[in-house]
């Protein structure tokens, strides 16, 4: 019989989860929708357009940038809004030159669908990082930028980075710290991965750097989904793509020696109990993510040879 998925309480109430959002209409052909409660602090419309009344200047300023591809960036600002200082990470994305990406113009911006997709997973109980606003700038019917703006975690690891770090951390002193904290993280990854599933989701993105760790109001490590680009819901073929996010994330930590086999095994035996996956089915299914995993690692190290050349 399958465990029942536990209900994800989250210390730090993800506000985004019951609020009401406003639409906004921007300058430059900006726009969007905003929340309008902050991790408990309430903004109005009006001080929403204020805060972003000049949307190409966003990306001015910024405190770091994360990520950098062509025109699309990942940044982290203070934004002032109300005459308060608001911590977020920006997401900006260009849509390409093909015609592919044409008839994706056609329709709303990926913030704004990333927007929705968040709503939908705080609704579900899953840790994820609050949307804050989602903006889209349009020429006609089609839409020439986006940007996501999202709740930033100070003082967080991306999920590699922090497996890499678990042997200088203060609060793991002795070895039986650091095994509770890699069966702690393990739960919850196997939690997340297996709720999506169960709401008839998939993430087809699912990799270390998509989740970060940090630590709450209650001094407790918590793994926040951060990333929403790649949660897809299931169309045909939902039994194939069902350990799909579980190998890739599997593959994106090959390369971290701190994460031992038994990690993997513990996150797959949890899942396999949330999720019903009969005992005799276990190995054989074990063995062939195995091979998944490692295949993938070896087609990005090639990848990165490639590119470096």
């Amino acid at each position: 019989m399958p465990y029942n998925i536990p209900k994800m309480i989250l210390s730090e109430k993800n506000s985004v989860k019951e609020t009401e959002t406003v639409s906004l209409n921007l300058s430059n052909g900006f726009s969007g929708r905003a929340v309008t409660c902050v991790s408990g602090r309430n903004f109005s419309k009006a001080d929403w357009s204020e805060c972003l009344s000049q949307p190409l200047l966003l990306f001015e300023n910024v405190e770091k940038i994360l990520k950098k591809e062509g025109r699309n960036c990942v940044a982290i600002k203070k934004l002032t809004i109300a005459g308060e200082q608001l911590k977020v990470l920006l997401k900006r994305h260009y849509p390409k030159a093909s015609l592919r990406w044409f008839f994706r113009s056609l329709r709303p911006g990926k913030a704004l669908r990333n927007f929705k997709i968040t709503a939908e997973l705080l609704r579900l109980g899953l840790p994820t990082a609050a949307a804050f606003a989602a903006l889209q700038q349009k020429r006609g019917l089609l839409t020439k930028q986006s940007v996501y703006i999202t709740q930033y975690f100070d003082d967080s690891l991306d999920l590699y980075n922090f497996a890499s770090h678990l042997e200088d951390l203060s609060s793991a002193k002795t070895a039986a710290d650091k095994l509770a904290i890699r069966k702690t993280l393990s739960e919850q990854i196997a939690v997340i991965l297996a709720s999506l599933h169960k709401n008839g989701l998939w993430h087809r993105d699912s990799k270390a750097t998509n989740f970060v760790v940090h630590k709450n109001a209650q001094n407790q490590y918590k793994v926040i989904l951060v990333d929403v680009d790649g949660i897809k819901r299931y169309r045909l073929r939902r039994r194939c793509f069902q350990f799909r996010s579980l190998w890739q994330l599997a593959a994106s930590l090959l390369g971290n020696c701190t994460v031992n086999r038994t990690d993997y095994l513990r996150t797959f035996r949890t899942y396999c109990n949330l999720l019903g996956i009969e005992t005799s089915e276990r190995r054989r299914i074990f063995r062939e993510l195995v091979l998944l995993a490692a295949a993938k690692r070896r087609r990005s190290v090639l990848k990165a040879a490639a590119f470096k050349k």
